[in-house]
């Protein structure tokens, strides 16, 4: 949040800004107001403020010329925060309506000497960001020195104490009331004149000049002539400033406004039921309806997605089609095949998520006076009830601030009085301007219906938002059934908020219901509860429970912080904070109040003196409702995992003696999502591009990730600063149930006690990427489009989809890059087989496993085949022998590789390792086919099924026919078929069914990028790009993009991870640090090895030739996830506490001990980098300094940086003991000590 005046920038304070306010607050030629603290100020940011603003020239960084501190509450510490209203009206005299939303404290100030004009602009800078703020209140403690107040008593009144004499005003304290009003520059709004045309159209020119292109110099001045005799009752405002803003320059805005909306096209195109379709319906009057045909959209239930019962209702519905399929045939395996093609590929289709139906739209409206209800004329009738206006053009001046947009919205409405709702369409094919931005804050989107012919979005906006006055208290007994209505009052797009008479709720509210009346009677009844109940009203009545109920929010204290910062990027724990937090256990609130937020949890968290408030949303299980979810700043999880060692996350569970919801879901291991509100100023974070993404692969989720949480930094001062809301534009194209599938919780696999280990969940992926499914939810920002990809029309940047829907794209990124899978020529132009399968995401996982399970419980002799030629192969086959198949049903065939060095690493292949899980693999009784490649398929007669495969053994050429029930493809793969023909008619540069990109990642047309397994550079770099981290090829295409801002390099640094699960219950865990440099470099096969076996733990490390650890390979039993491995591969031998030597001496028998000790903690910290770059420039220092003191020997410089290093870790072991799970000893501590 930065304002620019000329030279002079008003910017929000933070932690990096301590510095620069030591030196204005020990600057002599000051001026101040309020308790001014004396440096050192490292407890300044501790107190609780609203806004904290600081003032500076942007020619001098370090030298501010103000700084002030706003509040809810005085800073009086002798006074609790919450009775404050009532001091003020007991103790003074005050005549204006002051409210805890209304008004904010101006606590203190600081200005150099001549600054004093700063003053004012502080002021209004706090009013164009806080709308809802009417009154400012500057406290005037007693005896304060004479003139102190006087520069801010100027802009305000002040009132002194009831029944106090003059001769004693100078010894009491004051209040100062500064009106937004008298402050506020002028602003009139009038109509639009002809000659009003040129600055009109101007200002226009700004950010939509084609108006002017396509209609010429004057059709403002045509439009206001009325020039084509059209009948039209539009209105063109303008608003200006009583004074000018630049030389002849006094138009602030203007505003297109329209009565005539029509009612029925938009009540056709949209789903406007919850807004009462736009039209007037007044209680005690007569109405007439009117009904139209109209297509709705039903989404299926998300909890019974993949369900053993869904499944088999699924069968139920197509049993007739299977048995007629079977010519009323029995067999087993007829039957199995049906289910196969009407109950499992049926999850991949869009149909079988959303469907479209045909519904009768029942539209009431008022009559008008006089007329009757079998009138013929609805129609006309129905326009004549319109109860909103149309804003078809709405712009500021570039030189005015956008939070004008505020005030113009409150006169759009007060030109037509009558009326309560604006609408406004933005066309689709466009990108928003920033005015159109801080417009659309103000209204609630609109969803299409699926036989919507209008192509632009609608928008509507309510008078309440802006006229509401807002009333918050502590909740009252007999507000409980008013709150128990509106929990029962549904969510979805497609009801109205209407009250309902239905008692019918469905299964979750009735649990909310029941968890509600638990803890609103441990509120009312329980004295020592610690939980709170607020209800939010809006109205002018004297008492508050007569104004209408809009919300209620429900409070507790926030106990789980220690354990939640394990899994959560979270700023340390301070001890002022450390009681001071709070957790929104409910909140619900209209949508057309949702958008003042911020001031309604200052107030509450004002009654509680929480400081900070967080929300916890769990995937599965109940999560109370949170109306204002995404109002609060997402908490990104750690993009590391760290080793917590011994640390027990506590189970969460509410506390309160006759409260019922609890849960004893692990916080460490659990999917859920944390959101947090610290109550400083909401700021949207984001890139201003428009993106259109192909696919939703590891990269893709990646990529997502990073640009969602591209505000967010390692030392998490934004975090601090704002609630930051992430606002980015980008829209993905995936194929039907892959994204659905990806969030899904409900699947339960019936041989998996823990489904965190099961096949179907773990999907090979490092943590950065399965966190994007586990921690967050990405698709609340990003827009999903379910559909397959027809078609690239590169001159119009246009997407033609397989069912004739277009998307429009600015820049498109291809991520559509498979694992596994053939060519489609194998299938010999058929569609593809239903016994085939490819696991390339979970919902490829969740179909193979019901396939599975159906074959085994069908069939009593059948033959599974996996067909590849890596580690995946081994986890599949681990998969099939736990989950029902007899190992001698199960046939595994490697294609031949011919022999050769490993010239680049790759976790998911392991020559060493590949004969010792062989060897596993056959004891278990699977067949096993080695160097034997796939040849053809040998379909059914109906070419839906593969009755056989037929394989040629290497190097005799052998012909072997298999019969096959299920074949499973692990042979590696880059694109589809008919992706790879898609881009190839788009003219998009291929190479060996690859994507032709630069070293931008861009292709031949430089609107168009990808990234991801599918690309090869050219020209070839001399590094490794292949088989390199998603997280670190996301940010590098983010930094091309010019959509994050970071220090970046060509090269790849990141380990590459792969994790699954071997037969036998072992787990694998392998990292792979990508190469650097390739010409003139030799082989993987030719580093170091070091491999220990210890109580069933097998680890290899290889070590470069320059002592940098390469790889890190362990095979054990144990349960227990190694992503903290990350930490290590990539690291310098010694930097790992000497590896290389302590393993040469005999010190170390398993690696994974060695990783698992104390003082890997260090290397694992946040800030462990920025000790490393501190002792680099500590280093180069000295070296610099002794190669100009030729008298001083080597051995006396490396002895002085040998101490200067120890002294950088015992500094950085201090300032961050509190983060280790161990307890480091100091040179302090042995003074406690008794030795």
């Amino acid at each position: 949040m930065s304002t620019r005046q000329g030279n002079i920038l008003i910017v929000t304070a933070g932690v990096r800004d301590l510095p620069r306010l030591e030196d204005l607050y020990e600057a002599k030629n000051t001026w101040h107001f309020g308790d001014k603290e004396t440096a050192p100020l490292e407890t300044l940011f501790f107190k609780n403020q609203a806004q904290r603003l600081l003032v500076y020239n942007k020619d001098e960084f370090n030298n501010l010329l103000a700084y002030s501190e706003f509040a809810n509450h005085p800073s009086i510490p002798v006074l609790s925060n919450e009775l404050w209203l009532h001091w003020l009206n007991v103790r003074f005299c005050i005549e204006f309506p002051i409210t805890l939303l209304n008004s904010i404290f101006f606590n203190f100030f600081i200005c150099k000497e001549g600054k004093r004009d700063l003053l004012k602009k502080i002021i209004l800078e706090v009013f164009y960001n806080e709308h809802l703020v009417t009154y400012m209140i500057v406290v005037k403690p007693p005896n304060c020195p004479r003139g102190q107040y006087d520069a801010v008593q100027a802009f305000g009144k002040t009132f002194y104490p009831k029944f106090c004499k003059v001769s004693e005003q100078k010894n009491l304290p004051a209040v100062i009331v500064i009106q937004r009003k008298n402050i506020m520059p002028v602003l009139s709004f009038r109509k639009a004149l002809p000659e009003d045309n040129d600055d009109i159209v101007e200002m226009i020119d700004s950010e939509d000049p084609e108006l002017r292109r396509e209609h010429g110099d004057f059709y403002i001045a045509e439009h206001l002539l009325n020039v084509d005799g059209s009948k039209r009752n539009d209105k063109i405002i303008i608003a200006e400033f009583e004074e000018e803003i630049a030389d002849n320059v006094k138009g602030a805005g203007l505003m297109w406004l329209s009565d005539s909306i029509d009612i029925e096209t938009l009540a056709t195109n949209f789903h406007l039921e919850r807004l009462s379709n736009l039209t007037r319906y007044t209680p005690g009057v007569k109405h007439i309806r009117a009904y139209f045909d109209v297509f709705s959209v039903e989404h299926s239930s998300t909890k019974e997605f993949y369900t053993k019962t869904q499944m088999d209702k699924i069968y139920k519905m197509h049993e007739s089609k299977i048995d007629q399929e079977c010519d009323g045939k029995t067999e087993a395996r007829d039957v199995l095949f049906g289910k196969y093609k009407y109950v499992y590929e049926e999850l991949r289709k869009g149909i079988y998520y959303m469907k479209a139906h045909q519904d009768k739209l029942e539209i009431a409206f008022d009559l008008p006076p006089g007329e009757h209800s079998h009138n013929v004329n609805k129609m006309q009738y129905l326009e004549k009830a319109s109860n909103g206006f149309l804003l078809k053009l709405f712009q500021l001046h570039p030189l005015v601030r956008y939070e004008y947009t505020y005030y113009s919205l409150s006169a759009m409405f007060s030109a037509f009085p009558d009326l309560d709702y604006c609408v406004t369409m933005v066309p689709a094919t466009s990108s928003t301007s920033p005015c159109q931005r801080e417009l659309l804050r103000f209204f609630l989107p609109v969803a299409h219906r699926p036989s919507s012919s209008v192509t632009e979005s609608l928008f509507v906006a309510h008078r309440s938002t802006l006229f509401g006055e807002l009333r918050v208290q502590r909740v009252e007994r007999q507000e409980v059934d008013e709150i128990r209505t509106m929990i029962c009052l549904k969510s979805s797009n497609r009801d109205t908020l209407i009250d309902h008479d239905d008692k019918d709720y469905d299964d979750y509210t009735e649990t909310v219901l029941s968890v509600f009346d638990g803890i609103i009677a441990d509120i009312l009844d329980n004295s020592k509860t610690d939980q709170s109940c607020f209800t939010i009203r809006c109205g002018q009545s004297k008492k508050h429970t007569d104004c209408p109920l809009v919300g209620f929010l429900i409070l507790s204290p926030f106990l789980n912080y220690d354990d939640i910062s394990k899994v959560f990027m979270m700023p340390r724990d301070v001890f002022s904070l450390t009681h001071k937090r709070g957790e929104i256990v409910m909140f619900r609130l209209h949508p057309f109040f949702q958008m003042w937020c911020t001031p309604i949890l200052r107030t509450v968290a004002l009654y509680e003196n929480f400081r900070e408030l967080y929300y916890i949303h769990y995937f599965n299980g109940i999560s109370l409702p949170n109306d204002l979810m995404y109002n609060m700043m997402p908490v990104e999880p750690r993009r590391m995992k760290k080793n917590l060692f011994d640390y027990n996350c506590s189970s969460y569970k509410r506390r309160g003696s006759k409260v019922t919801y609890s849960t004893t879901v692990d916080i460490c291991t659990s999917r859920m999502r944390l959101f947090c509100h610290n109550l400083k100023p909401t700021m949207h974070m984001g890139g201003k591009n428009s993106l259109v993404i192909v696919g939703f692969s590891e990269t893709c989720r990646a990529f997502l990730r990073t640009i969602i949480f591209a505000w967010n930094s390692k030392d998490l001062i934004n975090f601090s600063k704002y609630n930051c809301l992430p606002m980015v534009d980008i829209t993905v194209l995936a194929s039907p149930g892959v994204v659905e599938a990806a969030y899904d919780c409900e699947f339960s696999c019936s041989s998996c006690m823990n489904g965190r280990d099961c096949y179907i969940d773990t999907g090979n992926v490092n943590p950065f990427v399965r966190d994007t499914m586990h921690r967050m939810d990405v698709r609340h920002w990003v827009r999903f489009v379910p559909g397959v990809l027809k078609k690239i029309r590169r001159q119009e940047k246009t997407l033609e989809l397989s069912d004739g829907c277009n998307l429009r794209y600015e820049k498109l990124v291809l991520m559509a890059a498979t694992r596994f899978g053939f060519e489609d020529k194998e299938f010999k132009g058929h569609p593809t087989p239903l016994n085939y399968i490819t696991n390339n995401n979970r919902l490829d996982r969740i179909i193979f496993y019901h396939k599975v399970r159906e074959l085994v419980d069908t069939l009593e002799s059948y033959n599974v085949i996996l067909y590849g030629y890596n580690l995946c192969v081994y986890e599949c086959v681990n998969f099939l022998v736990t989950h029902g198949c007899n190992a001698q049903n199960i046939t595994l065939v490697k294609p031949h590789i011919p022999l050769g060095f490993e010239d680049l690493g790759d976790p998911e292949v392991d020559t060493l390792l590949d004969p010792i899980i062989l060897e596993m693999v056959a004891d278990l009784g699977v067949t096993i086919h080695l160097s034997t490649n796939f040849s053809e398929f040998i379909l059914s007669q109906d070419n839906t099924l593969i009755e056989q495969v037929e394989f040629i053994t290497h190097p005799r050429r052998r012909k072997i026919q298999l019969n096959c029930d299920l074949f499973v493809n692990y042979l590696q793969n880059t694109l589809r078929t008919s992706m790879e023909d898609v881009l190839s008619d788009a003219g998009i540069e291929m190479y060996d069914r690859r994507v032709v990109v630069n070293a931008r990642y861009c292709t031949n047309d430089r609107n168009i990028f990808s990234a991801g397994k599918n690309i090869i550079m050219i020209p070839k770099p001399n590094f490794q790009y292949t088989n390199t981290s998603p997280q670190e090829m996301a940010e590098k295409l983010a930094y091309e993009l010019n959509m994050i801002k970071m220090v970046m390099q060509s090269r790849y640094s990141r380990p590459y991870m792969f994790t699954g699960m071997l037969p036998m219950g072992y787990y694998i865990t392998k990292f792979v640090q990508p190469k650097p440099l390739l010409i003139g470099q030799l082989p993987v096969d030719y580093s170091e090895r070091m491999t220990t076996y210890s109580d069933g733990d097998f680890c290899r490390v290889r070590l470069s030739k320059k002592m940098i650890v390469i790889e890190i390979l362990c095979v054990t039993k144990r349960p227990k996830r190694f992503n903290f491995l990350e930490f290590f591969c990539g690291k310098h031998a010694m930097l790992l506490n000497d590896l290389r030597g302590r393993y040469q001496s005999g010190w170390i028998d398993n690696f994974l001990t060695f990783f698992e000790q104390p003082w890997t903690e260090l290397l694992m910290h946040d800030r462990f980098e920025d000790l490393q770059l501190k002792n680099r420039r500590l280093l180069l220092a000295m070296l610099l300094m002794s190669n100009k003191d030729t008298q001083n020997i080597r051995s006396s410089l490396e002895l002085s940086q040998r101490q200067r290093l120890e002294e950088n870790v015992i500094d950085f072991v201090r300032t961050y003991r509190k983060d280790f799970t161990h307890e480091f000893a100091l040179p302090e501590d042995w003074g406690v000590f008794n030795l």
